[in-house]
């Protein structure tokens, strides 16, 4: 990338010749004069004086040359402590009618970006006319113009600009109006529309710091407001680096509960995030509630979350862990609870979603229906086929012999290279020799009978015989042959040949006669062709295949699945009915927070403000509230009529994945395929998640967060610096992306990170070759800007609004120097340029080592 360069002004054209250097300080000549000289009809060189346009020329700028202006337009939360800033797309508009030249690489620009607040300004914008800003106390209000010089500059190497910046320290919460008017008096009075003396000279400043009430002409003006103190540095830096001392569980008691229930205090419940010691309730509270479950003849027994997904109860003794644990220990009963109760909040938008799903299923259902009907009916007529002879069933299926495979090929194929002639099983051979038809009651023959006599060769078919090998017929002669026979003739009939025929003449022609009666004689006589013996027919084999095929068990089952797809379904009947469940992709931790925020991180309120913390995920917690929200909607969906066996998982997402690129879509798989315990299903299995309270991201919403990959470096971690070429998606890239995230109003965000919590922290011995991660949270690029820290800086060599000297508008003063730092090329005997480059704010990072994030306890 081509770094970008500063220039204190830029001159082009006949201004490069302007020689009277600029005092800085005072009034410019009210117009640059110039001589040139020039040699009239090849006599002696006469100098012409040239006067170039001054300030109190010009009217205005074309609105096409602003390029960007910094804050925008009613932008509702500026930073305070930056310049404000207008770029241009030419380069020398600046200085462009400043009649001087530079003093040691500083010139004053002939226009100025003032910024005031809006309260004690007024704008009058009369039609046909530049719109007139009236300023009460120029002291109070503007900057001072002997350092106007400082504030302008050109950019390059990124494009060329030039730049007009106000360095004033804004106020918090205000709103101000900015606006680019004329630097030298001559220039207001044209602007303002009043009487410009020609005859003037010189042009002072538009003010001095003895100037009272002043109306400007603004060229161009706007407003913003200003937001909260601190940049992002400073906000970033504000986050406090340790461990969340809120607790990981919310305390709870169980006590009166019926049946034999045993107390049980001093338990906490858990929430989605935040580790917590995980002790199994006692025995006898387990097998109280196992009783409970499976007592007979309750009405309203408790629920047994999840035995409808695997068809077992919590007391069987080969119900997978995950079962028991959810229904039988009170913690995880409770998070299956809250997540019915979710289902329960939004049953009738849940329902309405689910109808909208299930078009295609009733269609599907439809057509699996009408083939039941179709298969049962076809299983009548196949059962009748079976109970026919062979040669009778080979009849009545003769439609079916194109389609029917017999060792390979069709039965068609084989009736055809048989004995049997293929016109003995059409339809007109079956009319004939109908059982009642005349002909067979004259000759007792059926047309199941002749066909078996055929096939055992009682009876022979005459066929069409075969053409003696040789013979030529007039059709050979008249097409293939007649080449053949003009190759045996001289080239004359070989012409004669190629001749059209009815452009031959008769004597043409009779030479082609003579010809082809001589091969005719020469040609060997003609010998007898015996008919090739043909196979019978295997009428058993042919009867089963074709049965076989026929069966509609087959063929319904067949025909169905080439038009719709399935889901995956337990072994049984192919075409019972689907049992499927809607599906919704809203994640379920946006309603448990807005259900309590405590249900996600307990005791999230007493997470100290602007702090930063990491916590391990918990997926007991979120597998069983999942499964709670999926028991809790199938027994809806059954009650309303739903085509459902209660099995399906409707809710398959816990976290919000939508600003993710990468990780899995869903949290859990199919709840029917669970074998495992309790926390063992999450597709991304235990994670960290970074839990940041404070305005930083509020105010930054483009903030950029990651985790990047430590190293060691004398003896302390930093981060990783990625390789430009390699591919980010490749294994052990250095930076991980959030995969999930969320906010809690009002200042709570958190992100989720596909990293084990122990990898994250690493080893704090360098000899255990594991540093771990860093979080990252990273300043969103953006076009240059200017100004200055908001607050002291750590180093002796930055720049914040404490250590400059300010004018008694809040302008940067810089006769004043420093306070408390030493910065090189600070001060009035530098250039705008230097300026630029000092108070360029650079995009800032902060880096925080996991380590220093999790909490050390979590009792």
């Amino acid at each position: 990338m081509t770094a970008r360069r500063y220039h204190p002004w830029t001159r082009s054209g006949i201004a490069g010749a302007i020689s009277t250097v600029d005092p800085l300080t005072g009034p410019v000549p009210a117009r640059a004069t110039l001589t040139v000289t020039t040699a009239v009809n090849g006599g002696r060189d006469t100098g012409v004086p040239v006067r170039l346009y001054g300030p109190g020329d010009v009217l205005g700028f074309d609105a096409r040359q602003v390029l960007r202006r910094e804050p925008g337009p009613d932008t509702p939360d500026a930073e305070p402590n930056y310049f404000t800033l207008v770029e241009f797309t030419r380069p020398d508009l600046p200085w462009l009618f400043t009649p001087a030249a530079p003093n040691a690489d500083r010139l004053r620009p002939w226009i100025v970006l003032v910024v005031v607040r809006r309260d004690r300004v007024t704008l009058d914008a009369a039609a046909g006319s530049l719109p007139v800003l009236r300023v009460a106390d120029a002291t109070r209000d503007l900057p001072d113009l002997t350092e106007s010089w400082a504030w302008a500059h050109t950019q390059t190497g990124t494009g060329e600009l030039s730049r007009l910046t106000c360095p004033r320290m804004l106020e918090a919460g205000t709103r101000y109006l900015a606006a680019v008017v004329p630097a030298f008096e001559l220039g207001r009075r044209a602007g303002l529309g009043m009487p410009v003396d020609e005859a003037a000279t010189t042009s002072d400043p538009a003010w001095t710091a003895t100037t009272g009430a002043i109306d400007l002409p603004a060229y161009l003006w706007w407003e913003f407001v200003t937001g909260a103190e601190g940049d992002f540095q400073a906000l970033a830096s504000r986050l406090t680096r340790s461990g969340a001392t809120a607790p990981a569980g919310r305390p709870f008691t169980v006590e009166d509960l019926p049946g034999g229930l045993p107390d049980l205090e001093g338990w906490q419940l858990p929430g989605a995030l935040g580790a917590l010691s995980d002790p199994s309730p006692p025995s006898d509270f387990g097998t109280a509630m196992a009783a409970l479950l499976d007592a007979p003849g309750d009405p309203l027994p408790p629920p047994s979350y999840g035995h409808r997904h695997i068809a077992r109860r919590p007391s069987d003794p080969a119900a997978p862990a995950w079962l028991r644990r959810l229904n039988l220990d009170p913690r995880y009963r409770a998070a299956a609870a809250l997540g019915a109760n979710l289902v329960r909040d939004h049953q009738e938008d849940l329902m309405a979603a689910a109808w909208r799903q299930a078009g295609e299923i009733e269609a599907a259902n439809r057509l699996l229906r009408l083939a039941q009907l179709a298969r049962g009916a076809g299983g009548r007529v196949h059962d009748r086929l079976a109970l026919l002879p062979a040669e009778q069933l080979l009849l009545v299926t003769a439609a079916l012999h194109t389609r029917v495979l017999t060792g390979g090929v069709t039965v068609a194929s084989v009736v055809a290279a048989s004995r049997v002639p293929a016109a003995m099983t059409g339809g007109a051979y079956r009319r004939v020799l109908r059982p009642r038809g005349p002909l067979a009651r004259r000759t007792g023959q059926t047309a199941a009978g002749l066909l078996t006599q055929v096939n055992d060769d009682l009876i022979s078919v005459r066929r069409p015989p075969a053409r003696p090998t040789g013979t030529v017929t007039p059709d050979d002669v008249n097409g293939k042959e007649r080449t053949r026979l003009c190759e045996i003739t001289d080239k004359r009939l070989a012409e004669v040949a190629r001749t059209p025929r009815g452009h031959a003449s008769p004597a043409q022609w009779k030479a082609f006669v003579t010809a082809a009666a001589a091969h005719q004689r020469d040609m060997p006589g003609c010998q007898p062709v015996a008919p090739p013996a043909r196979p019978a027919l295997d009428l058993p084999k042919l009867r089963a295949d074709v049965l076989a095929a026929a069966d509609p068990d087959v063929t319904v089952t067949q025909r169905l699945h080439a038009r719709l797809t399935l889901p995956p379904r337990p072994a049984g009947d192919p075409l019972e009915p689907v049992w499927a469940a809607p599906r919704f992709d809203t994640p379920l931790a946006r309603d448990l927070i807005a259900l309590s925020p405590d249900h996600l991180l307990p005791g999230i309120a007493g997470l100290p403000p602007n702090s930063v913390t990491a916590l391990p995920t918990n997926p007991r917690f979120v597998e069983a509230l999942m499964t709670g929200a999926n028991h809790e909607m199938n027994a809806e969906l059954l009650w309303r009529g739903f085509p459902t066996d209660q099995r399906g998982t409707p809710f398959r997402r816990f976290w919000d994945r939508s600003g993710s690129v990468t990780g899995p879509a869903d949290d859990i798989p199919a709840i029917d395929g669970w074998t495992g315990d309790l926390g063992d299903h999450l597709t991304g299995g235990e994670q960290v998640c970074l839990v940041i309270r404070g305005e930083v991201l509020h105010r930054y919403p483009r903030t950029v967060v990651y985790a990047a990959r430590a190293r060691w470096q004398d003896g302390r971690r930093v981060p990783v610096i990625p390789d430009p070429a390699a591919d980010p998606a490749a294994p052990g890239y250095p930076e991980v992306y959030p995969v999930f995230s969320g906010s809690i109003p009002p200042d709570v965000t958190f992100l989720g990170f596909a990293l084990d919590p122990d990898v994250a922290r690493g080893d704090p011995d360098p000899a255990a070759g594991d540093p771990g991660w860093f979080f990252v949270l990273q300043q969103p690029p953006a076009e240059p800007r200017l100004g200055l820290d908001a607050t002291s800086p750590d180093a002796a060599t930055s720049l914040s609004w404490d250590t400059v000297a300010r004018t008694a508008s809040d302008h940067v003063n810089l006769a004043g120097g420093l306070t408390g730092v030493t910065v090189p090329g600070w001060g009035v005997q530098t250039t705008s340029a230097v300026l630029a480059r000092l108070t360029e704010q650079l995009p800032f990072r902060i880096c925080i080592h996991a380590s220093d994030l999790f909490p050390t306890d979590n009792s």
